[in-house]
């Protein structure tokens, strides 16, 4: 093989395995291990071979979900290489006589390699890809960490030198930190039960997509179906991406049902796919909106800050987990609170601290010559529009609220 060829091969083979981490939704195709691929010399075909554990029902199902996933595979190729000819792949089982890098062993050593170039303390951290992603970015802007997504990268920027950053699905995140391949990552409590992976929950930080509250999956049916209950499930047909969680919650109540993965669309599979659903559900705008009706909560979910059992014994890493948590929760603390500073008289201070809540006692100081007092304390922001007219009729002046990043408890 030419080194143009061989150097072209190992990029496909790169491109590959980052679209099987990072884009793909079947969690049948994460399990597959690349262990070679077999351009031609004109690069219009290119054989991949894969090895997967299991008997041989499970190896064809998850080889039909890549060739399924073909056209996409390639597009990806098409779009990230640019090259004159992208190879059309053909997917094939490899007997294991040659073993490649698995995913997953591409990542560890990308990181390795990290940590060799520059500082050997450093953590790896993941960042969740997808609807968390926003509102994770924000949560660490308030902690003081800044990251920076590239469109077209992995691989985010962030100003702390101690500190590398992987985006990386939910749904895989606590896989990949049980495996030590990361640190630590932030996901669903769901996709930690989902995954049944050995991890650390050292934080639970209640914020989602929308707003700071926890997230339901939820057992939805048209609204005109003769489902009332859980029961009246016995034999019927459910699509979710929660798969083990939910078969989990149907044994629990006496029911035997089948329940298959769905890759996408889930609302749009009842009632001519599937008798229901169970769905991830904020707000349940989506759910009315495709006219289905919520059944049951299956679980109810927040997301976790998890770190891997061999890190945590590391005491550089340890130290460095504890002091990301803290700020997290502080983050996550001073997101619906406000501060609230003024002044008052002393004939008018006993009347001021009955009217005002506060986190903790409010902060008293005496203004120089005599003239009053300083107040400052920290409120919920749902109640200031409401307390600062009552603070202003006891006498309370120079009124200013701001906004607050962490809240340390």
């Amino acid at each position: 093989m030419t080194r143009r060829l061989e150097k072209i091969k190992g990029l496909i083979e790169q491109e590959i395995s980052k679209v099987i981490l990072y884009k793909l939704q079947d969690p049948r195709i994460s399990l597959a291990t690349l262990t070679r691929v077999e351009p031609s010399p004109d690069l219009r075909l290119a054989k991949v071979y894969v090895s997967v554990q299991g008997d041989e029902s499970t190896q064809k199902d998850i080889l039909y979900a890549l060739r399924h996933a073909k056209g996409y595979i390639q597009s990806e190729i098409a779009s990230h290489l640019k090259l004159k000819n992208t190879p059309s792949l053909s997917f094939y089982l490899d007997e294991g006589k040659r073993k490649g890098g698995h995913v997953l062993e591409l990542i560890e050593k990308a990181i390795k390699e990290d940590n060799v170039e520059g500082n050997m303390n450093k953590l790896s951290f993941g960042l969740p890809k997808g609807s968390l992603q926003e509102s994770t970015i924000g949560m660490m802007k308030n902690a003081g960490y800044k990251v920076y997504v590239s469109s077209r990268s992995y691989y985010p920027s962030i100003d702390d030198d101690e500190m590398s950053v992987r985006l990386i699905r939910p749904q895989d995140m606590a896989r990949y930190v049980e495996k030590g391949i990361i640190d630590v990552g932030l996901t669903g409590q769901d996709w930690v039960e989902e995954s049944g992976a050995d991890v650390m929950c050292v934080e639970k930080l209640v914020y989602a997509k929308q707003q700071l509250t926890k997230v339901r999956w939820v057992l939805a049916v048209p609204e005109d179906s003769p489902i009332q209950s859980v029961g009246d499930l016995q034999g019927k047909r459910i699509s979710t991406e929660l798969v083990n969680v939910t078969k989990q919650y149907l044994e629990e109540n006496g029911v035997n049902a089948e329940v298959e993965f769905s890759h996408g669309a889930t609302e749009a599979k009842t009632p001519d796919l599937v008798d229901a659903i169970v769905e991830l559900t904020e707000t349940g705008s989506s759910l009315r909106a495709n006219k289905l009706r919520i059944v049951d909560t299956v679980t109810e979910s927040a997301t976790v800050f998890i770190a891997n059992h061999k890190s945590w014994e590391d005491s550089w890493k340890k130290e460095k987990i504890e002091n990301l948590a803290i700020l997290f929760h502080g983050a996550i603390v001073a997101r619906d609170k406000v501060g609230l500073k003024m002044n008052i008289s002393k004939e008018g201070l006993d009347a001021l601290l009955e009217k005002l809540p506060a986190l903790r006692t409010p902060t008293v100081s005496p203004l120089s010559g005599d003239a009053g007092y300083a107040i400052e304390t920290v409120l919920d922001e749902s109640v200031v529009r409401n307390i600062i007219p009552e603070l202003k009729r006891v006498g309370a002046e120079g009124i200013i609220e701001y906004p607050l990043n962490k809240v340390i408890l």
